[in-house]
């Protein structure tokens, strides 16, 4: 299985940050994840909207796997009375960290893929316009 994008394609076209190794491994979650919810579509697009989107969502795959690695977050607020320390979190609360990465990365799918109708889970030849066939 191939990633969406090339590792050259990320450096000179996306401007990202990772290295080869971190890239590969990302890229192919981030490809697989758009193949899942694009329900094998994106396989027979060419648009480079797949690979922006495939980027982008490697990049933040890549981020919660460095904030899981050990980075605590940013303070909220501290009090040092009985030493209390408040960490700003991005999740809601009860949310674990997959299903935040999960949430960010489906809306980063969402951003790029949605014009392109990828992410339509409409059933029949969806030409409604020309040939009037109304699917479910």
């Amino acid at each position: 299985m191939e990633g969406y994008a090339d590792y050259d394609f990320y450096l000179n076209s996306w401007h990202g940050q990772m290295e080869e190794t971190d890239f590969s491994r990302n890229i192919l979650s981030a490809s697989q994840y758009i193949r899942y919810v694009t329900a094998g579509k994106s396989d027979s697009y060419d648009g480079e909207e797949l690979k922006y989107a495939s980027c982008e969502a490697a990049d933040a795959y890549y981020q919660a796997s460095m904030d899981m690695a050990g980075e605590k977050g940013r303070v909220k607020s501290e009090n040092n009375d009985g030493y209390s320390v408040t960490y700003a979190v991005e999740g809601k609360d009860g949310e674990t960290s997959e299903s935040l990465t999960a949430r960010k990365v489906y809306g980063i799918v969402r951003k790029w893929l949605l014009p392109t109708g990828l992410l339509s889970r409409k059933v029949g030849c969806r030409h409604d316009c020309e040939c009037g066939y109304y699917s479910l």
